[in-house]
């Protein structure tokens, strides 16, 4: 049985790597020929994927686990890859990314690639600083104004994320689907009344999505405490965060698959 399993993390899958790109400066998206690198090493060393679920009970040595973050349309392509290769994966969307088609940050790294009208201090606060904090918290309808305020731009970025017949689509052929919260704020900043409608309004959203077990959990930006978990134990039994150490029972690590990172320790 394994102690340290391999949890790979994944969010954008691109078709190609371009350096100038927000997500691959931001380290949240690889290219389509990694992407196939790395399950073509997943067959040739025998390894066999599992959905996150399975980490509540003994796995073998040989398992790993391919994960994916807050339901973009290009995973759509990627799931494809997987089902083909007769894998599996877990995906993890946004109830209100998925619904809307949309997100502030996601909106916002549309526009800091396809217009000149936002000043290099904002693309970088976008990439490293106070804007990408600000943007985390903030409601939708709050960023539309302030972005026509200060940029002058009045139109959402379309295509960002898949849709619920696209998700209840590789649900039905067996990819599993986790919680990510409703709003993907952060749940170590909600109160309790505010975390619980997260947790139970987004379970309700993937059982009619087709997920029928009890969902792993994946954290919004990976942050949690001890209050969330207690709560959360309600929900899901598998709880995931990102690349950091965590000594939590019952919290798995996963390792973030960069543009440049290549094998599978």
């Amino acid at each position: 049985m394994s102690h340290n399993p391999e949890i790979l993390m994944l969010h954008r899958v691109l078709p190609v790597f371009d350096a100038d790109n927000y997500y691959f400066q931001r380290k949240t998206a690889i290219s389509w020929q990694r992407f196939v690198t790395l399950l073509d090493e997943i067959e040739a060393k025998g390894l066999v994927t599992l959905p996150a679920s399975a980490l509540a009970h003994a796995i073998p040595d040989s398992a790993i686990f391919l994960t994916f973050d807050d339901g973009y349309i290009d995973n759509v392509e990627a799931l494809d890859e997987i089902l083909r290769r007769k894998m599996t994966a877990t995906l993890f969307p946004v109830k209100q990314f998925v619904q809307q088609g949309f997100s502030p940050i996601d909106d916002m790294a549309q526009h800091y690639m396809n217009t000149d009208s936002i000043p290099d201090d904002t693309r970088r606060s976008l990439l490293t600083g106070r804007l990408k904090r600000l943007l985390r918290v903030i409601a939708s309808d709050r960023y539309r104004w302030l972005r026509q305020r200060w940029f002058n731009i009045k139109q959402d970025s379309p295509g960002i994320f898949m849709n619920e017949e696209q998700i209840r689509f590789y649900s039905e052929r067996g990819i599993e689907l986790g919680i990510h919260g409703v709003s993907h704020r952060l749940f170590t900043q909600l109160g309790t009344t505010s975390l619980l409608s997260e947790l139970s309004e987004s379970a309700r959203w993937l059982e009619h999505l087709g997920q029928k077990s009890k969902p792993p959990l994946c954290f919004p930006h990976g942050k949690f405490n001890h209050s969330v978990l207690a709560l959360a134990s309600d929900f899901s039994s598998v709880y995931l965060t990102v690349d950091q150490q965590t000594e939590v029972v019952g919290v798995w690590r996963r390792k973030w698959v960069v543009e440049g990172n290549v094998g599978i320790s």
